[in-house]
């Protein structure tokens, strides 16, 4: 009887001397609710088309929808992740959620903050964001992100992601993405912007 008593004091000290990262983690729980069709509610054009395509990729981000989230990313940013793999052997990019959901961190929830046209018929949309802390196990609030999307065949992609905000001028367009986007028709380049939406020159 002594010697059971005695192991299961044992058992329980090294219970307790277990150190905290040790202990099971609460995770990110449930994913939050889809939030595309109310964030996207009132839009029209382009902006709306945008934003549809960035809701999607950020609603299947929260699921952990990878292949979904693939399908979503421009071509050109595929490649960019692919390099990366082959350089330093890990998908290492802002547009590869599911190497970040590993270790660092997880969309939890998100909502717009503004959508503004950009050089080349491209739309930025910000956002504001609540993201899962692997590390800390915990949420962190009110992260400002910058999504840059544009159309490539006639269909709407993805193409950036900035942590932080600060959203993307005309030279990073220009000179950065050569070839990304499908040429903007000429009345286009032309066309008055919409009511209540922000024009690359408001802006910049």
């Amino acid at each position: 009887m002594r010697l059971r008593h005695h192991v299961l004091w044992v058992l329980a000290v090294a219970l307790l001397a277990l150190p905290a990262a040790a202990q099971k983690k609460r995770g990110p729980g449930k994913p939050t609710p889809p939030r595309m069709e109310a964030q996207c509610e009132g839009r029209q054009g382009d902006h709306l088309e945008a934003c549809r395509v960035l809701g999607s990729y950020l609603d299947r981000w929260k699921e952990q929808k990878w292949a979904e989230v693939r399908k979503l990313i421009h071509p050109k940013t595929l490649e960019k992740i692919a390099v990366a793999k082959k350089n330093i052997g890990e998908e290492r990019h802002a547009m590869a959620p599911w190497y970040w959901a590993k270790e660092v961190y997880l969309l939890h929830d998100w909502k717009i903050e503004s959508i503004k046209d950009r050089y080349g018929g491209t739309v930025e949309i910000n956002t504001v964001e609540t993201t899962y802390r692997v590390e800390e196990d915990g949420f962190e609030e009110g992260g400002a992100a910058s999504y840059l999307l544009g159309k490539k065949d006639g269909r709407w992609y993805v193409v950036e992601r900035r942590s932080g905000g600060g959203g993307f001028n005309e030279d990073s367009i220009r000179l950065g993405m050569k070839d990304y986007f499908d040429p903007v028709p000429a009345k286009a380049e032309k066309k008055a912007p919409e009511p209540g939406s922000e024009s690359e020159s408001d802006l910049d």
